[in-house]
């Protein structure tokens, strides 16, 4: 059989295609034709380096949807490390500010200068901060027993009134509106003995001149009764 024809049954050949009779006649053509056979084992050789590109092929295409996989995974544990140390970040930051500007501290008698007014029995007695940038605020109520949270009275019966004096510093954001930053206590000493307290709200509270009015710092409590409260004199335990 011609070269021609045997070359051109070869691709089915390879394949397995051919019928019995064509594969026994192309077997036996290529073990006499040298040129054939060499033509077979180049065909052979080209199909089987076809096969393996294939092969690279999916595996490449497996490889790169397993790193997009990996990318995907590793993008998204990264924006959930970012977030996570963000938001520590701002914890820690949120915490210094509470405890630089916001939380209030007890303050020391010596960071504190007592003042004095008496106009027509008008009796403010201030408390100013001696420090910069430090705002003072007081917290005024009637004294308890803790246990019982029975009002406490000394000897006589008379109540005790509690004024606790607390710092905090001022925010550089808000330095500018904190225009008030100490504390008064307002008292008006009436000639029948009636002295009255104009709290925070603005209210009257009427109030007996022998209760006793108690301040707190952090290194001293003093006490002084009200009615001492009519001259200068009576706050002179506060300097």
């Amino acid at each position: 059989m011609e070269c021609g024809i045997i070359r051109d049954l070869m691709p089915s050949y390879v394949d397995g295609l051919t019928s019995e009779e064509s594969g026994r006649a192309v077997e036996e053509h290529v073990q006499e034709c040298a040129e054939c056979r060499d033509f077979l084992h180049a065909m052979k050789a080209e199909l089987e380096s076809e096969k393996y590109l294939k092969i690279d092929e999916v595996q490449a295409e497996a490889e790169i949807k397993a790193f997009k996989k990996l990318k995907k995974v590793i993008m998204n544990r990264t924006v959930f490390g970012v977030i996570v140390a963000v938001l520590f970040v701002i914890n820690i930051l949120w915490g210094f500010y509470e405890d630089t500007f916001i939380s209030r501290k007890s303050v020391l008698s010596g960071d504190v200068k007592v003042t004095y007014e008496n106009t027509g029995g008008v009796v403010r007695i201030g408390f100013v901060s001696k420090k910069d940038n430090v705002r003072l605020e007081g917290w005024m109520g009637t004294s308890h027993e803790e246990s019982s949270e029975e009002v406490l009275t000394n000897a006589s019966g008379s109540v005790r009134e509690s004024l606790s004096l607390v710092v905090s510093r001022i925010s550089p954001v808000r330095k500018g509106y904190d225009m008030d930053r100490n504390f008064c206590l307002d008292y008006v000493f009436l000639d029948d003995g009636t002295v009255i307290y104009l709290n925070e709200y603005g209210e009257n509270e009427r109030v007996n001149e022998n209760d006793i009015l108690t301040v707190e710092f952090e290194d001293k409590t003093v006490e002084i009764p009200i009615k001492e409260l009519r001259t200068e004199a009576g706050i002179e335990k506060l300097r």
